[in-house]
């Protein structure tokens, strides 16, 4: 297979897809155990990423500048963040200076939770899929990262996908599913996959309806957006000039679209 790797490659949906649903077949057939998993502590989201973008299993956790890097081919590098962007900074500032760093974030569109029992590892009931997250977790976790956005070494990519969340009904609540463990994360089909360009990209996290004028009731609204979220998806677009606060009208702030040319 050809490798993904680098910080302006092309993305061909259909040849992902179909390594995707390669992958997904290996693991239904072989296990995880088989697939090597557990080196870092790595799950299957972040295990079949990694070979989605990279198969050459040598070019796998490169150590790097100090730190070890999910992937390296050539110089470039593929950082596979299953979860928070809040501990990345540190490999940033070693990585860029000297290498192209394509950053995947995987956004769950729907997710299934597969309830198992703990002790025979039976499943206890019919998953039913519902949506999940969208794109806008992906523009909230940028807060953490925002000063990075704008680095030509830098390449955001995210990725769409269901998935299934395992996780055994042990928990401390009646139906034993508060406090539950969760045992993984195994994706299920892959929707898109989707490079951000900054800050042009950044243009499509303003929802048509609002106009080049909104207040942050409005884009809660819009977005779905909440509490520290909001906040963070506000500030990442004000960071990056898509948006800017005016002066208070009544008791409300409002924010202005900034012309891309500007």
């Amino acid at each position: 297979m050809n490798s993904l790797n680098g910080s302006r490659a092309d993305i061909d949906q259909a040849f992902l897809k179909h390594r995707f649903d390669e992958l997904l077949n290996f693991l239904a057939l072989n296990g995880r155990d088989s697939l090597g998993i557990g080196t870092y502590s790595e799950k299957s989201l972040h295990f079949i990423l990694k070979n989605l973008f990279e198969p050459d299993r040598d070019c796998h956790e490169v150590a790097f500048k100090g730190y070890v890097a999910d992937v390296m081919r050539n110089g470039k590098i593929i950082e596979i963040q299953t979860a928070t962007l809040s501990g990345l900074r540190g490999k940033l500032d070693a990585f860029l200076p000297d290498a192209c760093v394509r950053l995947v974030f995987p956004v769950r569109r729907y997710k299934s939770i597969v309830w198992m029992d703990p002790e025979t590892g039976e499943v206890r009931n019919t998953p039913q899929r519902r949506k999940a997250e969208n794109m806008y977790s992906l523009l909230c976790e940028l807060i953490y990262i925002v000063d990075y956005l704008r680095d030509p070494n830098l390449c955001i990519t995210a990725v769409e996908l269901s998935v299934d969340d395992y996780r055994y009904l042990d928990g401390w609540s009646r139906d034993k599913k508060k406090g539950a463990t969760k045992l993984d994360t195994v994706p299920t089909e892959l929707i898109s996959v989707t490079d951000l360009t900054v800050p042009d990209s950044l243009y499509s996290f303003i929802p048509a309806e609002l106009g080049d004028t909104f207040t942050r009731q409005s884009f809660s609204k819009a977005t779905g957006l909440r509490g520290r979220a909001l906040w963070a998806a506000l500030k990442v677009l004000e960071a990056q000039r898509i948006i800017e606060k005016t002066e208070p009208d009544g008791k409300r702030h409002r924010y202005v679209l900034i012309n891309k040319t500007e």
